[in-house]
């Protein structure tokens, strides 16, 4: 979304209320809406104030991801000793992200050690009928100006592979998960996250998304648990584009689905879950129309 002038707040208007639009079809049966990160621009604590005013006119539930914008807050000439923006990020979407349906949610910040800060790390899951959404948070807190010469965090993916960090809390998540398993029916799992696991070969992935060794060392996890729980794979964003791929070479069922940037196209995605089974049948590019 990236609050960030006039035009993209237009074009977010005009998603949302082609959404609200859709959700009037009882047909289609719109439940709720997902966004893959990047809430923000500069993560000013104005910005999610706006975007939160906005996203409050969806005539039915959403639940935000953060992105690599939503971490340091900046300006032209101005930027935060410390990246806070996930504590904006957390207070502006309290209400949302303690709701009953949400598990697991990390309610408090903890110490960063490699970055010798505070983090809250905004990960959570939610089940819809038979569907499970696993969010993640795999977002850098480190500077981008040493490397990359400007503002904000760096736009890597981190596995924050420590206590309290998300690489530990996912694999917590589908351990209890795999024990549920197998007690109840077949539970189809979604991740959500900002970065996707496979940046296209002309974007460098250990600059702007994952290293092949944190790919890996995520798909050791996820494959501890496939005999228990069915993967559809992921969706993310980032990248501004939209594609349908994979994110393992060797595991061609796991789906990575790219979403556009709204700010840019008004862009969004429409999925269609069969509520019986949790399965995904299909999804389909909406664009606002104002």
């Amino acid at each position: 979304m990236g609050a960030d002038g006039l035009n993209s707040t237009i074009r977010l208007q005009s998603a949302i209320h082609k959404i609200n639009e859709l959700s009037k079809n009882l047909t289609i049966n719109l439940k709720f809406v997902f966004i893959t990160g990047d809430i923000t621009n500069t993560a000013l604590k104005s910005q999610y104030d706006q975007v939160f005013s906005l996203l409050n006119t969806l005539s039915i539930d959403y639940y935000p991801i953060i992105g690599n914008h939503d971490q340091w807050s900046y300006n032209s000439t101005w930027e935060t000793d410390k990246p806070t923006g996930d504590q904006l990020f957390a207070e502006t979407f309290k209400k949302i992200l303690t709701k009953s349906n949400i598990i697991n949610y990390p309610n408090s910040t903890v110490w960063n050690p490699k970055e010798n800060c505070q983090s809250w790390f905004q990960n959570y899951r939610i089940q819809i009928n038979n569907t499970i959404f696993i969010c993640l948070d795999w977002n850098s807190r480190h500077p981008a100006v040493a490397q990359l010469g400007y503002k904000g965090s760096m736009p890597t993916a981190e596995l924050h592979d420590f206590t309290g960090g998300t690489l530990p809390w996912l694999n917590d998540q589908l351990e209890q998960l795999s024990q549920q398993q197998k007690s109840s029916s077949l539970l189809n799992i979604v991740l959500l996250q900002h970065h996707p696991l496979r940046a296209p070969w002309y974007i460098p992935g250990d600059i702007y998304a994952f290293s092949e060794l944190k790919r890996l060392k995520i798909k050791s996890i996820l494959d501890k648990y496939k005999k228990n729980l069915h993967f559809f794979g992921l969706f993310a964003g980032h990248f501004h584009m939209w594609s349908n791929g994979t994110a393992y070479d060797d595991w061609k069922t796991f789906i990575q689905w790219e979403t556009e940037a709204c700010k840019e196209t008004k862009a969004f995605t429409l999925m269609t879950v069969n509520e019986l089974d949790g399965s995904i049948i299909n999804m389909e590019k909406y664009y606002g129309d104002l």
